[in-house]
This record gives C-alpha cells, structure tokens and sequence, in this order.
C-alpha cells in the first residue's frame, strides 16, 4: 500500500464526509419532523383533514428521516476509509457509484424526479469511478 494518498481520494474523502453530515443533519430533522407531524396527526384535532395528511405524511417523513441518518453513517464510515486508504473504502465507494447511476437512470426512465439532476447525478457518478479505476488511485488502496 502507497504511503501517499492522492489528492483526487482526498478530495472524494472530504466530500464523501461532508454530503454525510448532510445526510444526518437532514435525516435527523426529517425525522424530528415527521415524529413531530404523527403526533400532530394524532392529537386535538383527529378527524380533521389536516390530522389526516399529518397521519399520512408523518410515518413517511419518519422513513425518510431514518433512510438519511443510516446513510450518513454509511458515508461518514465510508469517507473514513476513503482518507485512511482502506481496501474496503475504495470499493464501498465504487459500489455506491454505481448503485448512484442505476437510481439515476430509473429515475429518468420512470420520470421521477429532476431529469437533469439525474444526468448531473450519473456524470459525477461515472468520473468518480473513472478516477477510483486510475492505477495509481488503487495502488494507492492496495488494489
């Protein structure tokens, strides 16, 4: 294994950590939010349509929420092995390049969602596996 990480998994790293903060943030919210909409939903006002779509709404800001906290920890876990130059890093992070084309590219198909967001999605997606395929980037990881 090199002992120099290359600029390149540094910069990955640190985004990879920063878009996992994000995640937790976000998740962490969504669901102080979506809790917080479930008790709403269940309190003075039952049988109101707004108690309604609160019932509705809560569970599935909850879901979401708990969805952004577990992939925060996957990032942060994965930004780590990023920085440290682990074996396991660079192929977690190919893994979730490429689960990030596919969703993309349901997402265009079923038109769900922000098309040109999606292609942005698949383009970085696809430089990021390009540049984690360098020789020298997985020398660097002991691949």
């Amino acid at each position: 294994m090199s002992n120099q990480r290359p600029t390149g998994v540094t910069i990955l790293a640190v985004l990879q950590i920063i878009g996992a903060v994000l995640n937790l943030l976000i998740g962490g919210f969504s669901l102080l939010f979506g809790g917080a909409m479930l008790t709403a939903g269940t309190a003075g006002t039952a049988g109101t349509a707004d108690a309604a779509a609160a019932a509705q709404i809560g569970p599935m800001m909850a879901g979401f929420g708990i969805a952004g906290i577990i992939s925060g920890i996957i990032g942060l876990i994965g930004g780590y092995g990023l920085f440290t130059l682990k074996g396991w890093g660079w192929t977690l992070a190919i893994v979730f390049a490429a689960w990030n084309i596919i969703s993309n590219l349901i997402a265009i198909f079923t038109k769900v969602g922000n098309v040109a967001g999606a292609i942005v999605g698949i383009v970085i997606s696809g430089l990021i596996i390009y540049y984690l395929s360098q020789s020298n980037v997985k020398r660097a990881f002991g691949k």
